[in-house]
């Protein structure tokens, strides 16, 4: 019982975080893009002087943090597979690397898609026909 009330509360909290890096990305996205406009007109307006890469790189980092954590206190294999996603786009976002390890990280990204499908349903099938057997 104290196990499930603690995963709620993790989950809760990781959840806020989530929405907060989001928040925090999208106001950078509007500050950037405001600075991109301003330089359109020869103005040279710097409202946030560190570059978009770099908060970027720091935003991924702690986004892939936060999944982790989750894949620590869960131990599904979603939560795994969604560490991964997170750090195999970060690599092929950031780093830009020739156009053979981008075909590598988007094919990564898709097999990992496809197999968190696959558990999905896996999950679906069993929650069907144990309710199926229950009746």
């Amino acid at each position: 019982m104290k196990n499930s009330k603690l995963n709620t509360v993790l989950d809760k909290v990781t959840y806020y975080f989530e929405v907060g890096f989001t928040f925090i990305i999208l106001g950078v996205i509007v500050v950037k893009t405001i600075e991109l406009i301003a330089g359109m007109f020869s103005h040279e307006l710097i409202i946030l002087p560190v570059d978009f890469d770099s908060i970027l790189s720091a935003s991924f980092a702690l986004v892939i943090g936060v999944e982790f954590t989750k894949m620590l206190y869960k131990h599904t294999p979603e939560t795994i597979i969604d560490v991964l996603l997170f750090a195999i786009a970060r690599q092929t976002v950031l780093y830009h690397a020739n156009m053979l390890d981008m075909l590598i990280g988007v094919a990564a990204i898709a097999g990992l898609f496809l197999a968190k499908k696959y558990i999905i349903q896996l999950k679906q099938k069993k929650v069907k026909s144990n309710s199926l057997d229950s009746e």
